[in-house]
């Protein structure tokens, strides 16, 4: 129904006036992970349908203990921790999660009515540029922290006493949920005795704490609260 409904409304509006609206595009991708989540649990289906006629067809009930399935049958015998990442379901688990996120994304559209709710929502429609802004900045130093320190420790795989800063991965990780307060000081320490190198990253990711989480992210708080007062 609601999608037949979007698809009405893009025939009744025309495309450019469509993506006009915010609402319309959230609408547009929340339908259309849904129905890529269901196309990829329903290939989960056939497939494992498909093994099952094989076995019903060739293997006899006196057979199961000792017979040899052919790899792609033999693959639906196996417990989910030896599932391909690629399989049908594993992706359609994912998107089917996302999905339901941006389905709760729809109750916003009643609280621009409600007397507490709905300047909150215009303030931050209204700050939305400045956060764009602010992301701009964010990711500069973000990049520039993450590279630097990916290139001191990239030669240490292995000699550290976890993984962080040796991948662009693992920097990138370290960095995102340090901003959170999740990682470890533990993670520029080294098992060799190279102290030039430890502490330049001790240095390194004690301005990126400061520089972050006490300068950017308060910025964006006080950005985001003059907004709102000036709504009030």
């Amino acid at each position: 129904g609601m999608i037949w409904s979007e698809c009405k409304e893009i025939w009744e509006e025309g495309p450019r006036e469509y993506v006009v609206h915010l609402w319309n595009l959230l609408d547009f991708g929340m339908l259309s992970i849904f129905v890529a989540s269901f196309t990829a649990r329903f290939m989960a289906f056939l497939k494992a349908t498909e093994a099952q006629q094989y076995v019903d067809q060739y293997v006899q009930d006196d057979d199961l203990n000792n017979v040899t399935l052919p790899p792609e049958v033999a693959y639906f015998t196996y417990a989910r921790n030896k599932w391909l990442p690629s399989d049908p379901q594993i992706i359609s688990e994912g998107l089917y999660a996302i999905a339901v996120v941006l389905s709760f994304s729809r109750i916003a559209y009643i609280l621009p009515a409600n007397e507490s709710f709905g300047p909150l929502q215009i303030s931050l429609g209204r700050t939305v540029k400045d956060i764009f802004k602010f992301m701009v900045i964010f990711i500069m130093v973000f990049l520039a922290f993450m590279i630097g320190m990916f290139n001191l420790y990239s030669y240490y795989l292995g000699a550290k006493y976890n993984p962080a800063f040796t991948t662009v991965e693992e920097s990138f990780k370290t960095l995102f949920w340090s901003i959170f307060g999740l990682s470890e000081v533990i993670s520029v320490v080294l098992k060799y005795d190279h102290k030039f190198i430890e502490n330049i990253g001790y240095v390194l990711y004690g301005v990126y704490n400061v520089t972050m989480v006490v300068v950017l992210l308060n910025m964006l708080i006080a950005m985001i609260n003059n907004s709102y007062q000036e709504i009030e």
